[in-house]
């Protein structure tokens, strides 16, 4: 009885484990926060960022800024979201500086359901201050 459960446990192992292969239909759209911030995530490339909590996004520390600006994305691999840790994919936004010469970024990371938050539907977030508050600027795809 106990291989019978040992060679269960093994197989779903095998098949649980596996990272969803992310592709650019999976961010094309809107994608908004609570907080009535946005993202536009184009086919070619391309975003506008509206309204963006500068404090969280960037090293602003009024919280009433936003960020607007345009700017490009990519999906990245190999990186580590802290806490959640089931997903190695993330969002790599970069973005024109309005204000000065040059642009700035953010690294987004992909959680979704369940236990180790890697089922679709996803949402896009940053860690708002430390990610031992576990505490997410969320960004979730609207439809």
């Amino acid at each position: 009885m106990r291989v019978k459960y040992f060679l269960l446990g093994f197989v779903l192992s095998l098949f649980g484990c596996n990272e969803h292969k992310f592709n650019d239909v999976d961010f094309v759209g809107v994608w908004q926060a609570d907080d009535g911030a946005r993202i536009t995530i184009n086919q070619d490339g391309t975003c506008v960022l509206n309204g963006l909590n500068k404090s969280i996004v960037s090293i602003a520390t009024d919280e009433k800024e936003r960020l607007n600006a345009n700017g490009n994305w990519k999906i990245v691999g190999n990186i580590n979201s802290g806490i959640t840790g089931g997903i190695t994919t993330g969002l790599k936004i970069s973005y024109d500086l309005i204000d000065r010469k040059g642009r700035g970024g953010i690294l987004f990371y992909i959680s979704g359901r369940g236990i180790k938050e890697n089922k679709a539907p996803w949402d896009l977030f940053i860690w708002k201050g430390d990610p031992d508050e576990m505490i997410k600027y969320k960004f979730v795809k609207q439809q």
